[in-house]
């Protein structure tokens, strides 16, 4: 893997939208599958939470994804937004509101 940090984020969130997309075109898919994009999700917000410049270029993307998930079934489309909005900058901007 590639040492390149934005890189590789980009590479962790491209995952989870083609996955996304995959179960929006072709129907619900299985808990595995699901548990998969989510554990890829996770680790993309963690990497963002450690360089807010990182966040900030992809925060967007992220909140896409959790839009899209929207009706997925499983758990998923909860479990993203769980993620999103519990990530540090999240928390720090609704704490600012």
């Amino acid at each position: 893997m590639t040492q390149d940090l934005y890189l590789t984020t980009d590479l962790m969130i491209y995952y989870v939208e083609v996955g996304t997309e995959f179960t929006n075109t072709y129907g619900d898919i299985d808990l595995r599958f699901y548990n998969s994009l989510l554990s890829m999700y996770e680790k993309a917000i963690q990497e963002c939470e450690r360089d807010r410049a990182l966040y900030e270029n992809f925060k967007n993307r992220l909140s896409t994804i959790v839009h899209e998930a929207s009706g997925i079934g499983w758990g998923y489309h909860d479990e993203l937004e769980d993620l999103f909005y519990s990530n540090k900058y999240e928390l720090e901007e609704e704490h600012e509101n």
